[in-house]
């Protein structure tokens, strides 16, 4: 598959403790909005290789090796169909994830659940703590066929929680204090909404 362009992470860093996790998906069902012209193959800045593919592709795919799906397959087909499977490598170590694309207007947005991620050198005990949370990013697509995906920052929302300027369920967890937002999709999605065009990204 032909690298057709860059993916630009912008503001943060993919896996950086600055990414916003939340329990709960940052859309809503009526808001998904599936986009071709992310499909394929990409490289970023930091030398990372990303695969872009249909989820309901890919299960369609699954489906004719298997002849049949399970019912868990089933499940995850009705839930994720209008979402993509990504795939990023780096260091030669790769993570799978299943990501929403949804819209505010005219702006895209991605909502991040990883599903695979190489474990090998993570503690079997320590592997068992981790909770696979959502992300999001706020999507562009340039004129020259080049991505720009900025993350939903921890610091700047903190700033706004701690002065009191916004209110959204959250906790802090963990010894670092790590931000976890517990809003309901809902909430979050209007939350976006509100704040779209803040320097929140």
């Amino acid at each position: 598959m032909k690298t057709k362009g860059i993916i630009l992470i912008l503001t943060l860093l993919l896996f950086s403790s600055c990414i916003v996790k939340s329990l709960q998906p940052f859309y809503t069902k009526d808001s998904l909005s599936f986009n071709e012209k992310l499909l394929g193959s990409w490289t970023d800045n930091k030398k990372g290789e990303w695969t872009v593919e249909s989820m309901k592709s890919k299960i369609e795919e699954e489906k004719k090796e298997a002849k049949a799906l399970s019912k868990e397959d089933l499940i995850i087909f009705e839930t994720y169909k209008e979402g993509y499977f990504i795939t990023h490598l780096k260091d030669d170590k790769e993570a799978g994830f299943i990501a929403m694309p949804f819209k505010i207007e005219n702006q895209y947005f991605l909502d991040f659940i990883p599903i695979e991620i190489e474990e090998e050198e993570i503690n079997s005990l320590a592997a068992e703590h981790l909770l696979k949370t959502h992300s999001v990013s706020k999507l562009d697509i340039n004129s020259d066929n080049e991505l720009a995906l900025s993350w939903l920052s921890e610091e700047r929302l903190n700033e706004l929680f701690n002065g009191n300027k916004m209110r959204l369920k959250h906790e802090k967890i963990g010894l670092e204090e790590t931000l976890l937002l517990t809003a309901s999709s809902e909430e979050l999605y209007a939350f976006l909404t509100k704040y779209t065009k803040a320097d929140l990204f």
